[in-house]
């Protein structure tokens, strides 16, 4: 038997063993819960189709144009080295992967029109080893209403997870979206679960997209994110810059930041599949789109100072950043943008286009003293790199 569900296909074998094995997902007793492979040999479901890729998610050579023979090599060289050392492992990737495949069938098996998706960071290609894993819960392709319906479903999965000794330090968090959080106790992987939260899904499937436009976008994007973590200033909860949000600050520098562009504008080259419209069941997060052939030689080393230069001098609190259009917005046009989500008191001091829903992905830095860090922390690092032309100065920053 096959039942169709929004993220592929789950599919049951017609055997008397296999209809055995199905009836022990849901009776399996606490302490069986952790054996994850005694549970998937009657089913092929839509998480394996992704770990039959999972030998493309790392990176494993370096590229021909890392090195130029410039006095930016060292630069680019230990930016490559930071990228390799902390993307996120095959190993720890096929392990998402195994979880995301017991929950995908756990919840089949007792709410079969639900669907589950993996996205975020892991399925982005930006992952690194200390990566938690973002899910998103699927009841239908409509909205639905967050503050009520969502924590309803939300609730229905928590009790679910209960049965199974599995998972640890359950919490469901009734924010403006609200999540699931739970740990995996035997992989020690974190879970954050929201519901119908489909953007979600297209901004994954985009950015892994970009990802594979040019092979400098995921070293900037990784070494970026370290930075930000290392001086605390990547964490939403914390009135600070979300990894997503630094991922658009990446792309949006390569698409206009430099001349000429490294990255192109993928909603106008590709309008359909990046139409917000576009059904999410009809979506490929994986999908392979021919690179970007750039006229831009720059190194990582180059680029990375750039990066810095570009928001050092960049005028927040007159434009937003957009990679939906390759370009700025004023910030006052995107206040009075009419979408369902958008909210004109969201945009602030950092503002960021999300590409599909229009809101302000950086509306957390609400405050003007973390804005405040969040520039100089900026403008210290680009002095620092351009001063030395070392990794570690950026990380190690003098005191201003």
């Amino acid at each position: 038997m096959w039942h169709n569900s929004p993220h592929g296909l789950l599919i049951r074998r017609g055997n008397q063993e296999g209809r055995e094995k199905k009836l022990n997902v849901i009776e399996l007793p606490h302490e069986s819960c952790s054996v994850f492979d005694s549970l998937y040999t009657p089913y092929y479901t839509a998480p394996d189709r992704f770990l039959q890729r999972s030998h493309l998610m790392p990176v494993t050579q370096p590229p021909e144009g890392l090195l130029n023979g410039s006095t930016w090599d060292q630069l680019s060289q230990n930016i490559w080295k930071k990228f390799f050392l902390n993307q996120q492992s095959e190993e720890l990737y096929k392990k998402k992967m195994a979880l995301w495949k017991f929950l995908y069938v756990q919840i089949k098996t007792c709410f079969p029109k639900y669907g589950l998706y993996l996205v975020g960071s892991t399925m982005n290609g930006f992952g690194s080893q200390f990566s938690d894993v973002d899910m998103c819960l699927i009841i239908r392709y409509s909205e639905v209403d967050q503050r009520n319906e969502a924590v309803s479903y939300l609730s229905s999965i928590l009790k679910l997870l209960e049965r199974c000794d599995l998972f640890e330090k359950l919490e469901l968090i009734q924010a403006k979206v609200p999540l699931l959080k739970f740990r995996d106790s035997k992989q020690n992987i974190q879970v954050d679960l929201n519901c119908n939260n489909s953007v979600g899904i297209r901004n994954t499937h985009l950015l892994y997209c970009y990802g594979q436009m040019d092979w400098r976008v995921k070293p900037l994007v990784l070494v970026v994110k370290l930075w930000a973590q290392w001086h605390n200033i990547n964490d939403a909860k914390n009135m600070t810059i979300s990894s997503y949000s630094l991922s658009l600050m990446v792309i949006h520098f390569l698409q206009c930041g430099v001349t000429p562009k490294v990255l192109p504008c993928l909603h106008e080259l590709y309008a359909d599949k990046f139409n917000p419209e576009i059904d999410i069941g009809n979506i490929d997060i994986h999908e392979d789109i021919e690179p970007f052939i750039s006229e831009n030689k720059q190194t990582l080393g180059e680029l990375l100072l750039l990066f810095y230069q570009y928001y050092a001098t960049f005028d927040f609190l007159k434009y937003a950043i957009s990679v939906r259009l390759a370009s700025v917005i004023p910030v006052e046009e995107c206040r009075h943008v009419r979408t369902v989500k958008n909210d004109p008191h969201q945009w602030k001091f950092l503002c960021i286009e999300e590409p599909f829903d229009l809101t302000n992905t950086a509306r957390s830095v609400y405050d003007p003293d973390k804005f405040e860090l969040i520039r100089n922390v900026i403008i210290r690092s680009g002095n620092a790199l351009m001063k030395t032309k070392k990794l570690d100065s950026i990380f190690y920053l003098e005191a201003s």
